[in-house]
């Protein structure tokens, strides 16, 4: 599960990459996400055989999101200028918010696929592994105020 999690997380990646991550930034994601993929294919004692497939998974997501980023750089620009205009055309920022809901569907488009290939390498005992560990990861987060609830 750490494994499809990761991957997963670069769904949420999207994201970012489409509220202008790039250069450093996008170096600095790829490096933290690479190190966890690594640990979980070390936790599970993952085959030569599905280390090559989830990198090669890996690389495609990275390329998809590499390849966003570049396309949607002016997209901040034309948020500024919506929101800095004399008259505020909500028309323009529907439209940029489904252009952005519709990017974030053909990334998955893209991403999904992925994740079922990783899927499919792991043996059930590989993920359930990975839950396991993903779930004492969660628990130890909540002991520790991140993502738990408001005011704790």
């Amino acid at each position: 599960m750490k494994i499809l999690i990761a991957l997963g997380v670069l769904i949420g990646a999207g994201a970012a990459v489409a509220a202008g991550m790039h250069g450093h930034r996008m170096g600095m994601m790829k490096h933290m996400i690479s190190a966890r993929i690594e640990d979980a294919e070390d936790y599970i004692d993952a085959t030569p055989k599905q280390r090559v497939a989830i990198e090669e998974s890996k690389q495609v997501v990275f390329k998809a999101l590499q390849a966003r980023a570049q396309s949607h750089q002016a997209d901040h620009g034309k948020l500024i200028d919506l929101l800095t205009a004399d008259k505020l055309d909500t028309d323009a920022l529907y439209a940029l918010a489904n252009q952005k809901a519709q990017d974030l569907q053909d990334l998955a488009k893209v991403i999904v696929p992925e994740i079922q290939k990783v899927h499919d390498q792991l043996t059930p005992a590989q993920r359930q592994k990975l839950a396991q560990k993903a779930k004492e990861m969660r628990e130890k987060h909540m002991q520790h105020g991140f993502g738990g609830p408001p005011g704790e």
